[in-house]
């Protein structure tokens, strides 16, 4: 008989920092053990299900909601949700008996995790973690009891799992994004994103900014992915500006859109920042006040520690400032873009993907 396919399953979701790097182990383990060996687990209702769908991945669902910054009536209902979540997880393990599973980070992957962690034994699953961010989140924090492994996007987290568990292996990101070329600086590209659902700060920052960057208007290409509910306030800034611009809800080909870029303004989560490392591009970076123990900030000051981007903190970003520090960087007064370019490229880890599939497959 041929022996089975070794099977991966990735656990996670909620952002689509979250499932862009498991698509990036999922398409490293497809290379190596072909179609069929990846099983997606995730959470109904989160962006896995449009973003896995489209990559031709099975995704399987959870009914499980959040635990932080929500009300307190969902808070309950997410308890209530866990002990069904923890059987079908169970019983998804059993029917699917994979090599591996890895965490990738959202509540989706808590229940998959810990179930193969504690039924795994019985055929002999190898369960990982990744850490995306400098500052672990709470699902992580809680699952890295029990992962054989983790991977860490950023080093200096061995206080929160332990040196002995910890693999610094870079955050993976798609084939897809890679390094082309420098970044054009006639005309001037400016690609701006908040992330899979937008970041309605940026865009007000950005529609604040127009009028100051109208003079030099003309040399400026402008791609603008707003999130679905901040789409018709932001395309409307630019038409009652009189400028042309590419303005999406969604954004798909990000490799193309990163390619064309010279400067890119978006949030600091670790996926966006490992993008912009691969396709070496350099940086404004405005990190989400609100995101868990501030590690968006902390993600953002690695970067601009390492000349590859420039911190503006939303709390004290104003339009006219951004427009200033883009008219700077156009001009080279407030950065050399090739020198950050190359420090961005710098901070990329070109094998991180198949580090992790090498460490899955032990």
């Amino acid at each position: 008989m041929k022996a089975a396919k070794p099977t991966l399953i990735v656990a996670g979701g909620g952002t689509g920092g979250h499932v862009a790097a498991g698509l990036a182990i999922a398409d490293e383990w497809k290379k190596r053990h072909g179609e069929g060996s990846v099983v997606f687990v995730g959470a109904r209702g989160g962006i896995e299900e449009r973003l896995v769908t489209r990559a031709g991945y099975p995704l399987r669902l959870l009914h499980l909601g959040s635990l932080k910054r929500v009300s307190l009536a969902r808070r309950l209902r997410t308890l209530l949700q866990l002990p069904l979540s923890l059987i079908r997880s169970k019983l998804w393990l059993l029917a699917i008996r994979p090599k591996a599973v890895v965490g990738v980070g959202g509540y989706a992957s808590g229940p998959l995790v810990l179930m193969a962690r504690l039924t795994g034994f019985l055929w002999g699953v190898r369960v990982a973690i990744l850490e995306q961010n400098a500052v672990p989140g709470l699902t992580n924090r809680i699952l890295g009891y029990f992962a054989h492994e983790v991977f860490a996007a950023f080093p200096g987290l061995e206080r929160s799992f332990g040196s002995q568990k910890l693999v610094l292996t870079g955050n993976p990101v798609r084939e897809s994004m890679r390094f082309q070329s420098p970044p054009s600086l006639k005309p001037f590209g400016l690609f701006i994103f908040g992330g899979s659902q937008g970041a309605q700060a940026i865009n007000t920052l950005v529609i604040e900014a127009l009028p100051h960057l109208k003079e030099r208007a003309a040399e400026i290409r402008f791609v603008h992915q707003t999130g679905e509910r901040d789409h018709e306030r932001v395309a409307e800034a630019y038409r009652n500006g009189g400028l042309e611009a590419r303005v999406e809800k969604f954004i798909y080909d990000m490799p193309e859109c990163y390619q064309a870029a010279s400067l890119v303004i978006c949030r600091s989560g670790s996926s966006t920042l490992s993008e912009v490392a691969a396709v070496g591009r350099p940086a404004i970076l405005i990190p989400f006040p609100f995101a868990a123990d501030n590690h968006q900030e902390h993600n953002a000051r690695i970067f601009e520690k390492a000349g590859a981007g420039i911190v503006m903190l939303q709390s004290e970003a104003s339009g006219k400032m951004l427009a200033d520090l883009i008219l700077g960087l156009m001009s080279g007064r407030s950065g050399d873009l090739s020198l950050m370019s190359e420090k961005a490229r710098g901070l990329h880890h070109d094998r991180c993907a198949a580090l992790i599939v090498d460490r899955l497959s032990v």
